[in-house]
């Protein structure tokens, strides 16, 4: 199985080069393995060119000028720059972070995974963040939800949700499309990967706002909508009034949807069924 990397690069000197070495040497290669920096002002692009070099299934994709700053809409588009060099023979695509660093195996256990699955459509492993001298589960990726940072499609999947949108949220819509077309979606508890910068739970004004605002777009209705900025702000401590200015702002301007109705009936259901079975059990 050809598998295939795109990794966007911003500003990340402190790790980049501990990333992709895990990535390079890992005990089942990538057959591409493409690095996009996203127009980094640090020494980003020096340290990776030295590793471009000495690996020739490592591809740098430079510019001069970074994507338009956007929670979500940046890395994405930076990603699809990478993309778009790929050949065409690839049966597994992974969008990963340059500040993870994965244990050597990693690919081989990704590999297996879709081999012995012809339904999975996404895989990957848990991050973990540094506490003290041990690692342990980032609490973020604790809800069954696979993270956007380690990510891989097969080639079925990734046609059939139409790629990565440029949106806020892009990793979780990618995900409930993939489930609502039949795929599965896989996270392997046991594939631990170190997340040299842990995700940040800072969110301003603007950002909560967005946020709210994403519940609508990703087709939930009025109650689910209401429930879902409220539990997002608790988990995340971000602004509750700006959560729910977000979601029914778009609510009554009727803003345009990410999804189409049959998509958001069926996201609204499984949300639900999600609800219940954690009331359930």
């Amino acid at each position: 199985m050809d598998i295939s990397i795109v990794v966007p690069v911003f500003n990340e000197e402190a790790f980049v080069k501990q990333s992709l070495t895990s990535l390079l040497n890992q005990t089942y290669p990538a057959k591409q393995l493409v690095v996009v920096d996203d127009g980094s002002t640090d020494n980003s692009v020096v340290i990776i060119r030295k590793l471009a070099d000495a690996y020739p299934n490592l591809k740098l994709i430079t510019s001069d000028k970074a994507s338009t700053h956007a929670p979500g809409e940046k890395v994405v588009r930076a990603f699809m720059r990478g993309f778009d060099v790929l050949s065409a023979d690839w049966d597994v695509v992974c969008k990963f972070d340059a500040d993870i660093v994965f244990p050597d195996n990693y690919l081989e256990k990704l590999n297996y995974a879709f081999n012995s699955n012809d339904k999975l459509g996404m895989f990957g492993g848990l991050l973990t963040i540094p506490n003290k001298d041990a690692w342990e589960v980032e609490s973020i990726s604790r809800n069954n939800h696979l993270r956007g940072p380690i990510k891989a499609y097969s080639k079925a999947c990734y046609t059939d949700v139409g790629g990565l949108r440029v949106a806020l949220g892009w990793d979780t819509l990618d995900e409930l499309l993939a489930l609502q077309r039949g795929y599965q979606v896989k996270i392997d508890k046991e594939l631990l990967v170190k997340h040299l910068r842990p995700t940040g739970a800072k969110y301003n004004y603007k950002g909560a706002v967005t946020k709210g605002r994403l519940f609508y777009e990703l087709g939930y209705g009025f109650f689910l909508g209401v429930l879902a900025s409220i539990k997002w702000s608790f988990n995340q401590r971000g602004s509750l009034l700006a959560a729910l200015g977000g979601f029914l702002g778009a609510w009554f301007t009727c803003k345009p949807k990410l999804v189409t109705k049959q998509e958001a009936r069926f996201i609204t259901r499984y949300r639900w069924s999600q609800i219940f079975s954690r009331f359930i059990s």
